[in-house]
Formats: structure tokens, sequence, C-alpha cells
């Protein structure tokens, strides 16, 4: 399903007025917010940090245009989500080609293009050379097989044995590993959680004596419930810069960094508006319809134990905040968008979901028939 593009528009209409002009339900995005994200990420490293954003998180024009013009690279994984950065102003040389199990067709079209990739495998690896030997390459790490004691295990990249096969293809086919890629997860709240993982792999990195760039990818996650546990920038950045740095000390040259940071760069600039359409109560339960659904807003759907802070838009709302079960217009059961604590309601009221920037309209799909949304860019 591709969203209704009603272009860009003054940054002070409100959202109010806005759902007048194009009805509900719709997606608002603020270009402002996302500049200054990508602003204070830039003051996090002290290192010489290159931002890449993923482009699967986000991939309305308007919002990659003003990315690519504050110089940030892109981060795509399919053919489609390339061509899309390149027509948005994005240049070959920053655009980074990550995925797992791409054809050989794919290959082709990359290296016809010029754009760097970073392959999942061994055998992705020769497959790359085959096209033309000689080529740079980077490789993926498995971030589960960095943490020893890891409970849950990923299929993204491989392990030290594999980076070694991986190597060993590569110069039996005159190529060069020359950079090496790690997912470190998504959505991290505490650095704590991530450092282990960073030291591991900038610590394999110093094997590779090709090296020429890193690119630490996922990460920086969003306070969703507005619970006040905001991520420390300054100490991920320092980490980072620390073992950027001894890295280049041990191999005596300077190495690139790239960061995809996830999420982070986006999400605080979007908001999901809704109507309310019904209310029911049912046995303990309140229940709040609204004209949106888990098909046009699927985040909830997908991450039901980290759902979006809702407010209601309108005139000072008085009495108890009592607990509500806010839905979409259809019969699928897990059409839930919310669980929240809202004053008294109204049929027509406007509910705003938060922090809706990625992995929301991005993710937005034909399924239950739904109102394809309004998408609305702020700008000044």
């Amino acid at each position: 399903m591709r969203i209704a593009d009603v272009g860009v528009i003054p940054e002070n209409k409100s959202l109010e007025s806005l759902a007048d002009l194009v009805g509900t339900p719709f997606y608002r995005y603020h270009l402002p917010t996302i500049r200054a994200q990508i602003a204070r990420l830039r003051t996090t490293f002290a290192y010489p940090v290159n931002l890449l954003f993923a482009t699967m998180a986000n991939d309305h024009p308007a919002v990659l245009r003003a990315i690519a013009e504050e110089g940030v690279g892109a981060c795509v994984n399919s053919l489609h989500h390339l061509r899309l950065a390149l027509d948005s102003g994005f240049a070959a040389n920053d655009i980074q080609f990550t995925s797992t199990g791409a054809p050989l067709e794919d290959m082709v079209e990359l290296q016809r293009l010029g754009i760097a990739a970073n392959l999942d495998s061994p055998l992705q690896v020769r497959q790359w050379c085959s096209v033309k030997p000689g080529r740079h390459l980077g490789v993926r790490i498995n971030a589960a097989s960095l943490r020893p004691t890891a409970r849950i295990r990923d299929r993204i990249g491989v392990n030290a044995d594999g980076l070694a096969h991986a190597q060993e293809e590569a110069r039996a086919n005159a190529g060069k590993v020359n950079g090496l890629h790690l997912y470190a997860g998504t959505n991290i709240q505490r650095v704590e959680d991530i450092v282990p993982v960073l030291t591991a792999f900038f610590l394999l990195a110093r094997q590779v004596s090709t090296l020429e760039y890193v690119n630490i990818g996922g990460g920086i996650g969003v306070d969703y419930a507005h619970s006040g546990c905001m991520f420390d920038y300054e100490r991920f950045g320092t980490e980072v810069s620390i073992l950027a740095n001894e890295l280049a000390s041990v191999l005596g040259r300077a190495v690139r960094v790239y960061c995809e940071p996830g999420r982070s760069m986006v999400a605080e600039a979007g908001v999901f508006v809704t109507r309310v359409t019904d209310l029911k109560q049912l046995e303990e339960d309140t229940f709040v319809a609204v004209d949106g659904s888990v098909a046009v807003f699927p985040r909830p759907f997908h991450h039901p134990d980290n759902l979006h802070y809702v407010r209601a838009l309108g005139p000072e709302r008085r009495g108890k905040f009592r607990p509500v079960v806010i839905v979409g217009r259809t019969t699928f059961s897990r059409d839930i968008l919310g669980r929240c604590e809202l004053q008294e309601l109204e049929m027509g009221d406007l509910l705003v979901f938060e922090d809706a920037g990625a992995y929301c309209q991005s993710m937005s799909s034909q399924f239950l028939g739904q109102k394809t949304p309004a998408c609305v860019v702020a700008d000044n």
C-alpha cells in the first residue's frame, strides 16, 4: 500500500486543521525534528563517524530527500530502496547495500552502479567475486556469536570462523575484504547492553589486515512509553570513539566508521492521527475504536509489548484517567493499536500516536482493506 502524499505544508499547521484538510487517519512528518536529530548524532562522536539512514525505516521521498540534503548516507537492503535513495539525492558512494541472500542479478546491478555491499556468507562472497574478480566487499558479522552467553541467536552474518572463510574466498578470487558490518540489535535502550558486542566486534576487526571501514548498524532506541528513560548518547559516542581509535592504532591507519543508528533518526519526527469511531464497555474493559488499523499503523501489531504514547487532541479534559484498549475498525482480533490511560473520550475525538516516524508507514499493507492514510510533511 502506498501512502496518499499531500505534499509539504507549514510546520505550524495544527493537527486538528490537518485532520479537517486531509481526513483521518494520517501521518505527519516534521522535517526540522529530523534535522535536529542528525545534528545531535553528529556531536555524539569524537572520532569522525559517517552517519547512514536505514531506508526501510521510512521510505517517504520527502523524508529521504531531507536526510540526503544533510549529507547523511543511506543503508539499503533492496534494489527498490537503492533506486529510491538515488532518486532522493543520495550519492552512490554514500550508499551501502546490506542484506542477506542477495541474488546474483542484484550483485551485477550493484557492481554496475558502484555500490558498496556487505555480504552475509562466504558463498555470497564467492558469488560477488564471480561477477568481476578483484572487487572489494564487506562481510556481515553475527552479533550473537560475539556474545558467548547469548540465549537468543540470530541469523544475520557469520562468526569468526565464517569471517576467515569469507576472506579465503575473496583472496581466491583476487578480491579484498575491506569492510565489516555489525547489526548490533534493534531499539536498544541502554548503552551497557550494546558496549560488550561492540567491543568484541572491534577486537575481531583487528584481524582483518585489509580493513578500510567498519559499519555499526542498528542500535539506538526510542522511549516509546515516554517514561523518561533516555538513551545515553554521550556515553555511546565516547565508547565508539575509544574503540575506533584503538582499532586505528593497531592497524596503523585511520579506519572509516559508519553508524546506522536505527530508528532514532526519524521515529520522533512522526505522528499517526486517527479519529474515535466507537466507545464500548465489555466486562471490565473499555474499548475505543478508531478509523485507523494495524494494517496501516502496523508497529503495535509487531511490538505489542512496546506500544506508543497516546494523547487526545481537543479542549482541556476533565475526569480521571481510565485504562482503555484502542482498537482498529476491523474484525481482526489482534487489531489493537494501544493500551493506555486516557480521560473521558467522545465520538469524533482525535487521538495522536507519538514517535510514529519509523517502521509504521513503511510497513503499511493492503491487509484488512483499510483506507490509505494521507501523509503530510511539515517544514519551515
